[in-house]
């Protein structure tokens, strides 16, 4: 057994160690399996509860239809951004991108401009300026902006195909963090991700916004957007995204970040903290599928069928998701996720301080979850064989699980799920080799050794621990077995070798079986004698109970074969058996070259007294008032007497076993009652009436044998009564 465990124990540390190292290698199968759970947690966690305080505005299908196709004039535009401040929403989002100033004119807006022309006679120069002066959608749009003082904008990171030029930092300049904390020599580069170039609304609109977010993600390698950056440098600039930008707007708070040589250390909206990497990506906490923050169709707000009642006090994001001029992603929870909500459930995370989190620290807890997975399952599994290991694999998975899921769900935590799963897996499966392997061999050799002289269930329990096999035992409290054929001395003399042979041959072979039947242990065959013990190597509670129905079942088989016996004209047997429960030692006992698994000890010398204990009662079956304790909820017994065997101080109360529970033949149904109104009138002195009772049994029944030996006994004690101190014990004469 040590050095199964000191083997087990090694595997598991070298597997656990390669787990390390594959977890360190951070191989791209493992980041995709990884990813793959981490969006299976994130539906299974299903829809969380939102603040209901962010709004779509969505230009969907039936705002195309209604309102004419895209983009939109900007005086449109213009007409949203009036309609959204006068129900008083408390900040504007665009997520819209309006890069080039717009070239159409409306038919009304140049027929009243043609008529002003021909009124007013204009020359070239004032003909140049009417024509301009009719297209201030862009200037209109501006305005509204302007007046509301509560629209972000949002813009586009580009590729790096160019260098920011000044012209863009200007118009940027007011869309930085608010408070920015560099505690780094800024001699190196920072670990944040990097703005290159820009893609802008046209000036007008850039200046009279409040501010400005980007609204670019960075979807991971299989195409899922899980992290938002929160933060992108140039030089000394730092830009916040679109989704913070109108937060800030809604609660009136600074934006604050301190950054150091490893990049940010904190970040935080007044004062409600925002958890991120490092690198300022944050963990997007996606509430539930498209669709689960409000869509108001862009039209309803023109018309004035949504107004103040629905969007006072809201936070509102304007986004497309009418086919064809959608922003669309992939989230966790599937393809076709709009990308205006995407900022909403980040703008949401922020507003409830509710966030999933991934810290650095957390790479240790992986660590620490892979080699607990490893080791704790080398140290366990190694005790059971395949099966019960793949059991405490099964648990130790699904517990992890659970574990994992809690912290997902109830702390927002972020652990690897895949890793420890794995080390697992792979801890298990070399487990499963060097069992199949080495330890294949090493049973081999057992089972070759000792199964020519040792019962089944011993050779497998050696196989299981080759190290029972050395001299001593163990104390355990079992259940021991004698059975005797009474005078078989005699029948032996009768018959023939040969005949006898058989004859002994089928009676053992029969009883046997029984005895394998309730996975008893056969100790040894003595003549016509068997021993046999309940308990062990196998243990199990019930081992009284085993061995009285092994009892009852073993003269009901002996009943049948006596049938067959007497019509063949063969001698018929009838076996005595004692039965006792008690404390004993039981293991390999012997010389170092010659083991026997057996039994020793008094409970197990009481047994064998109780089978000899049937000659004087005249009974088949004697067991012990321990065992009929222990197994009287299923059988039927009565008691028989109390006695002291030779060898013993201390009087042992015996039963006679009758039957399984209920199983009573009608004759014994019709005795018992006066059997046991005998014996207690016996045990108080009364040996006149105790005689009348069971004279009643004997006219029923003459041939029994407890009712006999009582009779005789109250007819003896009526003459020569016992001595006034007689404590009701008989004293057995002989063994």
């Amino acid at each position: 057994m040590m050095k199964k465990i000191i083997n087990s124990v090694t595997i598991s540390i070298f597997l656990t160690i390669a787990s390390f190292y594959f977890y360190s290698l951070d191989l791209t199968v493992f980041q995709q399996l990884e990813l793959k759970a981490y969006d299976l947690k994130v539906r299974i966690r299903g829809e969380r509860p939102i603040t209901n305080k962010i709004k779509i505005i969505a230009i969907d299908e039936n705002s195309l239809t209604n309102e004419g196709r895209w983009p939109w004039s900007r005086r449109k535009m213009a007409q949203l951004v009036d309609r959204l401040v006068e129900a008083n929403v408390a900040s504007i989002g665009f997520d819209i991108f309006f890069p080039e100033h717009e070239n159409h004119i409306s038919p009304e807006r140049f027929e009243t401009g043609i008529k002003q022309q021909i009124t007013e006679k204009m020359n070239a120069e004032e003909l140049v300026s009417w024509y301009k002066n009719l297209n201030d959608s862009d200037q209109h749009f501006a305005k509204s902006i302007e007046r509301s003082e509560r629209v972000t904008l949002g813009f586009f990171v580009n590729p790096a195909d160019k260098k920011l030029n000044s012209s863009d930092l200007e118009q940027l300049d007011f869309s930085q963090y608010s408070i920015v904390q560099r505690f780094d020599d800024r001699t190196k580069p920072l670990p944040l991700r990097q703005i290159f170039s820009v893609g802008l609304s046209i000036p007008e609109l850039m200046n009279a916004a409040n501010a400005a977010g980007y609204v670019s993600f960075v979807p991971e390698m299989d195409g899922v957007v899980r992290w938002v950056p929160t933060l992108m440098q140039h030089d000394e600039y730092m830009f916040p995204p679109l989704s913070l930008q109108v937060a800030r707007e809604a609660v009136q708070s600074p934006l604050a970040v301190n950054i150091y040589e490893f990049g940010v250390e904190k970040m935080a909206l007044g004062e409600i903290p925002i958890p991120v990497k490092e690198n300022g990506d944050i963990l997007i906490n996606y509430y539930g599928p498209a669709l689960t923050f409000d869509h108001i169709s862009a039209t309803d707000v023109l018309t004035g069928k949504v107004g103040q009642e629905e969007l006072s006090g809201k936070i509102v994001l304007v986004g497309a998701t009418a086919a064809g001029i959608h922003d669309i992603h992939t989230s966790p929870f599937g393809p076709l996720f709009p990308g205006v909500e995407i900022h909403a459930n980040i703008m949401e995370s922020i507003l409830q301080n509710d966030y999933l989190m991934r810290p650095e620290w957390l790479s240790i807890l992986d660590l620490l979850m892979i080699a607990v997975s490893g080791l704790l399952l080398g140290l366990v599994s190694q005790k059971y064989k395949a099966y019960g290991a793949a059991t405490f694999l099964a648990f130790g998975m699904l517990g992890y699980l659970a574990f994992d899921f809690y912290l997902f769900t109830q702390k927002g935590l972020w652990i690897n799920t895949v890793y420890p799963i794995f080390t697992q897996l792979f801890v298990y499966s070399g487990l499963i080799l060097y069992h199949f392997g080495f330890e294949q061999r090493e049973k081999r050799f057992i089972k070759g050794a000792f199964s020519q002289y040792l019962a089944p269930t011993v050779v497998n329990q050696l196989v299981d621990n080759p190290d029972f096999l050395k001299l001593g035992g163990e104390r355990r409290e079992i259940t021991a077995f004698f059975s005797d054929v009474a005078g078989f001395s005699s029948i032996s003399e009768k018959l023939e070798p040969e005949k006898l042979v058989k004859l002994l041959n089928d009676y053992l072979t029969k009883m046997t079986d029984i005895i394998l039947k309730y996975e008893g242990t056969v100790d040894k065959f003595e003549g016509d004698a068997i021993i046999a013990f309940f308990g062990a190597p196998l243990i199990f509670k019930d081992h009284a109970l085993r061995s009285c129905l092994v009892s009852v079942e073993m003269q009901e088989c002996l009943e049948i074969m006596r049938a067959d016996w007497r019509a063949q004209g063969e001698p018929e047997l009838f076996m005595r058996i004692g039965v006792n429960t008690g404390p004993a030692v039981v293991g390999n006992m012997g010389s170092t070259t010659r083991l026997d698994y057996t039994m020793m000890g008094d409970s197990v010398n009481l047994a064998a007294r109780l089978e000899g204990v049937n000659k004087q009662y005249k009974t088949y079956t004697m067991i012990s008032e321990s065992t009929y304790e222990q197994a009287k909820d299923g059988i039927e017994a009565r008691e028989v007497d109390l006695i002291r065997v030779v060898g013993k101080r201390e009087p042992v109360r015996i039963y006679e076993l009758l039957g399984k529970k209920g199983k009573l033949d009608a004759t014994m149904e019709q005795i018992l009652p006066f059997f046991i109104e005998g014996y207690e009138l016996y045990k108080k002195r009364e040996w006149n009436k105790s005689a009348e009772f069971f004279e009643k049994v004997l006219a029923i029944n003459s041939e029994d044998g407890p009712s006999l030996t009582y009779f005789e006994r109250c007819i003896t004690f009526q003459v020569h009564p016992p001595s006034d101190d007689w404590d009701g014990v008989f004293s057995m004469g002989s063994k």
